[in-house]
């Protein structure tokens, strides 16, 4: 019975009761606000009606496909930098606590600004909000991580508190899913209040979170903060990263940019490849966000106990590609492709976020997690952008003097529909959707996207092998085995090098004395 306790369900049952499960309760909706507001282009961005390019339109103003994806991209343009410095500020300056809390208000001013913005149909101040929510964004995904981390870090719990951490903020998205539309058909502005009162609960938590952390280090739960507010904020450390990390985040920028501008257009694409209308195909979005949510906690428990993090990568990678081809090959129902996504997604974060704090030193894991949030956001800066022009492109016109009560000026000869300005008011017309050819073009780079994804996982599995002799490829035991030996093997390196400079430092003093006499 002893030996039971030892394994698999056994600790599980034994580690559940700790302060660290009941923090990650609160974990979890720390970027639930933040995750409901960021799919708002994807949800109610475009679209026949309810919608805020239907809402624009209505009030003769322009919006347009790559104005909606540009959401997404000066969401992240600021993070190609500044989520580095989140590491940064975590690992040197402000220490987690204070870092989680100018995050989370940096989100919450975000969505007021974007609010305020839909409300008075003011596209620049759309894009300032959104910028504004960007700066605190991933730089709170990135506190969120090593919250987990600091708490989890070195027990059999890690990947599955990570995998929900990561997992459970999809909820938010897809209550989004579900959601917005439906309110957006009735009101769009309403639908946009929701996420500041989204954000405004994910502040509440932060606080909640700040006050059991507090708690949890003078009970000597957790070690205190790690902080050096005396050391310089040398962005140089990213080159001590090793290069098993470099190709962990090769594979999230290749993956997340398969994942995340496909859900973004997912909406409008299933709206226009089976003919339905936007709340159905906004619910069959968030299937994706509802089961890589619940498969979460199951997917997490089965990797920490099986390990091979480079193995679930890999087929990972190779699975979100076979998924773009089933929808761009055929009509299989998307509320049955949408969860199997789902699931993937699962079991990819739940082996790649993990595989960060055990290829990278303790001292950079803020660091680390900051540098792969910033290489991830370069992706979703550029990828979406491309997107929407594609789409554009292939978007038919707007109707302009035919049936909807539409203004008499005409668009200019051989001027595309998704130039800017090309559109006029048209109070009762609905708002064409892009062919399926422009669709099945994102497919196809989406697709690619998932198989670089699974190139770098081949890379990193070799270059694991060759570094740490598989710790990352290894199970839970043969990964905590070659922890130590490394361990072992920098102790004795560092040994040899003390002796050497002591041999040497000895020598000198020597020397120098056989002069003096």
């Amino acid at each position: 019975m002893a030996a039971a306790q030892t394994t698999g369900l056994g600790v599980f049952l034994e580690e559940i009761v700790q302060l660290k499960w009941r923090l990650l309760i609160f974990g979890c909706i720390l970027t639930f606000g933040s995750y409901y507001i960021y799919d708002f282009p994807g949800s109610i961005g475009m679209g026949h009606d309810g919608s805020i390019e239907a809402f624009f339109y209505k009030k003769g103003k322009v919006y347009t496909n790559i104005m909606n994806q540009s959401l997404y991209s000066v969401y992240s343009w600021p993070n190609t930098v500044l989520a580095i410095f989140g590491g940064l500020l975590i690992d040197k300056y402000l220490g987690l606590r204070k870092a989680m809390l100018l995050f989370c208000s940096l989100v919450f001013l975000g969505s007021v600004l974007f609010y305020i913005g839909v409300l008075t149909t003011d596209y620049a101040l759309m894009i300032v909000g959104r910028v504004c929510f960007g700066l605190g964004g991933e730089s709170l995904s990135v506190s969120q991580s090593s919250l987990t981390s600091r708490w989890f870090r070195g027990g059999r719990g890690m990947a599955l508190a990570m995998g929900i951490t990561v997992s459970f903020s999809r909820v938010g998205s897809s209550v989004n899913f579900f959601l917005s539309p439906v309110i957006a058909e009735k009101d769009v502005p309403t639908a946009a209040l929701l996420g500041v009162f989204a954000c405004l609960l994910s502040l509440v938590s932060c606080l909640i979170i700040i006050a059991i952390d507090v708690y949890g280090t003078r009970k000597g739960v957790v070690p205190p903060e790690n902080k050096d507010a005396n050391s310089t904020m040398n962005i140089r450390e990213a080159l001590l990263l090793p290069r098993n990390f470099w190709f962990i985040s090769l594979i999230c920028v290749s993956i997340y940019c398969a994942i995340f501008p496909f859900t973004g257009v997912a909406k409008i694409f299933f709206e226009q490849k089976f003919n339905i209308d936007g709340p159905t195909a906004s619910s069959y979005t968030a299937l994706y966000q509802i089961s890589s949510a619940a498969g979460s906690p199951v997917v997490g428990f089965v990797v920490d106990n099986i390990g091979r993090f480079t193995y679930f990568m890999g087929a990972s990678s190779l699975c979100f590609a076979l998924v773009h081809v089933v929808f761009l090959c055929s009509k299989a129902p998307a509320f049955v492709m949408m969860p199997v996504m789902g699931v993937v997604y699962s079991f990819m974060v739940s082996s790649l976020w993990p595989s960060v704090a055990y290829a990278v030193p303790g001292t950079l894991v803020g660091m680390g997690y900051g540098v792969m949030t910033a290489m991830q956001n370069t992706g979703l800066a550029i990828y979406p952008l491309i997107v929407g022009q594609v789409l554009d492109m292939h978007t038919p016109p707007m109707p302009t003097n035919g049936p909807g009560n539409c203004s008499e000026r005409e668009l200019p000869p051989n001027v595309p529909s998704w130039a800017p300005g090309s559109r006029v008011n048209c109070t009762n017309s609905t708002a064409p959707l892009p062919t399926i050819e422009g669709f099945n073009i994102t497919l196809l780079m989406f697709m690619g996207a998932a198989l670089c994804g699974l190139v770098f996982a081949v890379c990193l599995y070799i270059s694991d092998s060759k570094a740490t002799g598989g710790m990352l490829a290894g199970t839970p035991d043969e990964r905590k085995a070659k922890m130590i030996l490394l361990d072992g093997e920098k102790a004795a390196l560092l040994a040899a090098q003390t002796k050497a400079e002591d041999a040497t430092d000895a020598a000198a003093v020597n020397k120098s004395a056989s002069d003096i006499g």
